[in-house]
């Protein structure tokens, strides 16, 4: 029992020792992964007007909706993938760059 309970503080020490740069690192990732979750439909018009002012407006309004579609599909799957895996190592590199549609 005294064991158990030795092991228990030693545990309970190196945790609040490790989790302020956890929580810091990890709820950014859990951060970004919402966002992007949330606002990947946003890439949608962005990508229009991106592909317009690189080249013109009927190559944007053509090939920037088609960029728009899938750049918003990734960000929403790598939305989905950032949450889901938020507690796990690496935080501070995104899939995708750059890291949120606003960017």
């Amino acid at each position: 029992m005294r064991r158990l309970l030795i092991c228990t503080i030693m545990l309970g020490m190196v945790l609040l020792a490790v989790a302020p740069c956890f929580a810091e690192n990890a709820l950014s990732k859990l951060g970004r992964g919402l966002v992007n979750g949330a606002t990947g439909f946003c890439e949608y018009p962005k990508q229009i007007v991106e592909t317009s002012k690189e080249h013109n407006a009927a190559v944007g309004l053509t090939w920037g909706q088609l960029k728009g579609v899938g750049m918003g599909v990734a960000r929403h799957a790598l939305g989905a993938y950032d949450t889901a895996t938020f507690y796990l190592p690496p935080y501070d590199k995104p899939v995708l760059e750059p890291e949120t549609v606003f960017q």
